[in-house]
C-alpha cells in the first residue's frame, strides 16, 4: 500500500512541468518568468516577483496554442478599462517548446474545447478536400482532412490552421450546395457573443454527399451524448 501511494506521489511530481516564458503586454514592458503546468492547473511567476497568476483548469475559458512557442490563456477575469472584456494572457516560450504531448495533457485536464493551430503529420485520413477558407476579406487556401477522430484544416497561413476533435470541438457542419461547407466549432470568438464559431470554406471539388451525410449523423450522435453526460 505504501509503495502504491509513494508511486502516485512520484508520478504527480513528474507530471509538473515548467517552461521559461515572456508574458506579452500591449502597453507595458514584457514580463519574463516561468509557466508551471501541474495536475491542478497552470501558474505564472515573473522573474522580478511583481506578477504572478494561477489558474485552476476550470478557471480557464480556453487555451489557444498558436505555435509550439506561443500560446494564449483566456481567463474569466473582467477588464474594467475594456468594459468588462475577459482578460487574456499571451505567452511566448523562450527556451524549449509546448510539445504535442504537453499540450495534450493540458487539453485532457481542461475537459473543454481548446484551439490548436499546430498540425503535425496527419495519419488515418478517410477523406480530403482542397478548399479556400473564406475570411471577412479574401481568404487562404489549403485542404480539409477528415479522420475518424478529428477534422484538420491544413494551410500555409499558420494563423488559420486548425485541428478539431469531433468529440468535443465540433458542433456541426452544413452545406447548401456541393461546393461550399461550413464548420461550426466550439472556439472562443471575440466578435460574437456566443461560444460557437463558423468557418466557411469554398470547395475546389464537389463534396461527397454520402460522406457528408454520415459525418452529420456521427456529429449528431456525439452532440446528443454530450448532453446526456451533462
Amino acid at each position: 500500500m505504501r509503495l502504491a501511494v509513494a508511486f502516485l506521489l512520484f508520478a504527480e511530481v513528474l507530471a509538473a512541468q515548467t517552461l521559461p516564458v515572456t508574458l506579452q503586454k500591449s502597453f507595458w514592458p514584457d514580463a519574463r518568468g516561468e509557466i508551471r503546468i501541474t495536475q491542478e492547473g497552470i501558474g505564472f511567476q515573473a522573474t522580478n516577483g511583481k506578477t504572478s497568476r494561477t489558474w485552476a483548469y476550470r478557471d480557464i475559458q480556453t487555451f489557444d496554442r498558436r505555435s509550439k512557442t506561443e500560446f494564449v490563456i483566456l481567463s474569466y477575469e473582467d477588464q474594467r478599462w475594456k468594459l468588462g472584456r475577459d482578460r487574456s494572457y499571451h505567452f511566448r516560450v523562450t527556451s524549449g517548446e509546448l510539445t504535442d504531448e504537453l499540450f495534450g495533457q493540458i487539453r485532457d485536464r481542461m475537459a473543454k474545447p481548446v484551439t490548436d493551430r499546430v498540425l503535425g503529420e496527419v495519419s488515418g485520413a478517410e477523406y480530403q478536400l482542397p478548399v479556400k477558407h473564406l475570411h471577412s476579406l479574401g481568404g487562404c487556401e489549403g485542404q480539409l482532412i477528415f479522420t475518424p477522430e478529428a477534422i484538420y484544416y491544413e494551410t500555409e497561413h499558420a494563423e488559420d490552421a486548425r485541428a478539431w476533435r469531433l468529440t468535443s470541438e465540433v458542433e456541426s457542419l452544413w452545406s447548401g450546395q456541393p461546393y461550399e461547407l461550413e464548420l461550426h466549432v466550439y472556439e472562443h470568438n471575440r466578435r460574437e457573443f456566443r461560444r460557437t464559431r463558423v468557418f466557411k470554406f469554398s470547395l475546389k471539388e464537389p463534396l461527397d454527399p454520402e460522406f457528408y451525410r454520415d459525418l452529420k449523423l456521427k456529429l449528431y450522435d456525439l452532440e446528443a451524448s454530450r448532453f446526456r453526460v451533462q
